[in-house]
């Protein structure tokens, strides 16, 4: 028998910080992880992950296109704040497009999970740094998009799907990470193993597909204002991004707070 369900909180939310330190990692973790709040309001974040469209997270039936959100980006030992907009919105993602902030991007996979096919979890340890979970599909995938964390027992596996639900998984092909789901804070057992396995289940290609673009326009710029953080590696200060013009507000809003510098050794295309 095969039984699904929501995750809620355990006992222990934080217990998963504690193993990252013993997992094995993979060398060069992507920096797609990114965490949002609604603007003006406090409590936890929503987690995103960033891609070449913008930053994909799991939508809430409240919200809606237009939606302003408080968007960081945290960027090796450096916070990049920006906000952003809805773009896109369906039943389960929602799209948001950062106003300023260039995207670290991540590629959306072009084909599923093969059977056997290593998967990896974007989680972050303790220090706040990113780290690669190897996972593998339940089943190699005969069940649908459900992961398997070797070394996580139950408690461990349903932290990680109430803390991280939105962050990204990824396969590894040809040196480069590429994006096939998000996770969706649920909870499966199989209760036809002797072990009684508990998985994580993820939003897949075939749903992150309903809310991509089906065509990009080639002469479509990217144009947005230069950041001092992202371009000269200095910080970020409350006059150099007019908030208000952006928004095309006529009174004055909040202006994201300078975060720490993000170093001029850092990617000349931050977030």
């Amino acid at each position: 028998m095969f039984r699904a369900e929501p995750a809620v909180p355990g006992r222990r939310p934080l217990a998963w910080l504690v193993l990252l330190a013993l997992l094995a990692g993979c060398s060069g973790p992507p920096s797609h992880y990114t965490r949002l709040w609604v603007a003006h309001r406090t409590g936890l974040p929503a987690i995103g992950t960033s891609t070449e469209d913008g930053v994909l997270l799991l939508a809430v039936p409240e919200w809606k296109v237009g939606d302003l959100f408080e968007i960081h980006f945290p960027v090796g030992n450096s916070l990049v704040r920006d906000y952003g907009r809805v773009e896109r919105i369906n039943d389960t993602l929602a799209v948001v497009r950062p106003l300023t902030a260039r995207l670290a991007e991540g590629r959306i996979a072009a084909s599923l999970p093969a059977p056997g096919e290593t998967l990896y979890v974007s989680l972050r340890d303790g220090q706040d740094e990113p780290v690669m979970q190897a996972a593998r599909l339940l089943r190699d995938g005969a069940v649908g998009d459900w992961l398997l964390l070797p070394g996580h027992d139950a408690q461990a596996t349903a932290d990680i799907a109430v803390q991280a639900a939105g962050t990204g998984v990824y396969v590894r092909r040809s040196g480069r990470w590429e994006i096939v789901g998000l996770l969706a804070g649920l909870l499966a057992t199989d209760e036809s193993a002797s072990d009684r396995p508990v998985a994580l289940g993820f939003v897949g290609l075939g749903e992150l597909a309903r809310i991509l673009p089906g065509r990009v326009d080639y002469f479509d710029r990217d144009v947005r204002p230069l950041r001092p953080d992202f371009e000269f590696g200095v910080p970020l200060q409350p006059q150099d991004i007019d908030l208000p013009a952006l928004l095309g507000e006529d009174q004055p809003a909040a202006t994201p707070s300078p975060g720490p510098p993000a170093g001029a050794g850092g990617p000349p295309r931050g977030r």
